[in-house]
C-alpha cells in the first residue's frame, strides 16, 4: 500500500512537531506592505505536491503570518519562531511581491535571503515584476549562486521548490 502525499501548514507561533516522513519548506518573503501571497503559495503547493507522485512523503509548509505586535511593530516571539523554523527547513522559498510603492523593500526577507544564499542551503527564489529591488536580488544571486533561477511568478517558484525537494527525497512506501 502506498502512502499518499499530504501538505500541512504550520503558521507563526503554532507548536510544530516534525514528522519523520515530512519535508519542510519555510515560506520567506514579504509580510508587511504587500499582499498576503502565502495563501497563494500554499494553494500552489497543494496543487503541485500531491500531483508529483502518490508515494511521496508529506510536506510541511512553515508559514509566518502577521502577528499582532507592540507599538514599535516588533514581536520577539515571532522573531524567535521564524528563526527556529528557518533553521529546521529543508528548503526556503523566497518570494518578493511588488508590495506597496511607499515601502516595498522587505528588509528582513532580504536579510534572510542573503544569509541563506551565503550558506549554500536549498532555496527557491521568485521576485515579482515591479518589485523595486528586483535587479539587486538578481545581481546578488548571480554572484552568490550562479545558475540559480530567479522566477517572476509564484507558481514557477513553487514548482522549482518541489523539483528541488523531489530530487533529494526518496519515495516512502509501506507494506501491508
Amino acid at each position: 500500500m502506498m502512502k499518499t502525499a499530504q501538505v500541512r501548514v504550520i503558521e507563526s507561533l503554532q507548536e510544530y512537531e516534525p514528522r519523520a516522513e515530512e519535508v519542510k519548506v519555510f515560506l520567506a518573503g514579504g509580510m508587511h506592505n504587500c499582499p498576503d501571497w502565502r495563501h497563494d503559495a500554499i494553494a500552489a503547493f497543494q496543487q503541485v505536491w500531491p500531483g508529483r507522485s502518490a508515494d511521496r512523503c508529506s510536506l510541511a509548509l512553515l508559514s509566518p503570518r502577521r502577528v499582532i505586535a507592540g507599538p514599535s511593530g516588533f514581536n520577539e516571539s515571532m522573531v524567535a519562531w521564524e528563526h527556529r523554523h528557518l533553521a529546521m527547513a529543508d528548503l526556503v522559498l523566497f518570494w518578493f511581491p511588488r508590495g506597496n510603492a511607499a515601502r516595498p523593500e522587505q528588509p528582513i526577507a532580504l536579510y534572510e535571503l542573503g544569509a541563506a544564499a551565503a550558506t549554500g542551503r536549498a532555496i527557491a527564489v521568485g521576485v515579482e515584476e515591479g518589485y523595486r529591488r528586483r535587479s539587486d536580488v538578481v545581481a546578488q544571486l548571480r554572484c552568490a549562486r550562479p545558475g540559480l533561477p530567479v522566477h517572476s511568478d509564484l507558481l514557477s517558484t513553487v514548482c522549482t521548490a518541489v523539483e528541488a525537494l523531489s530530487a533529494t527525497v526518496q519515495p516512502l512506501r509501506s507494506v501491508s
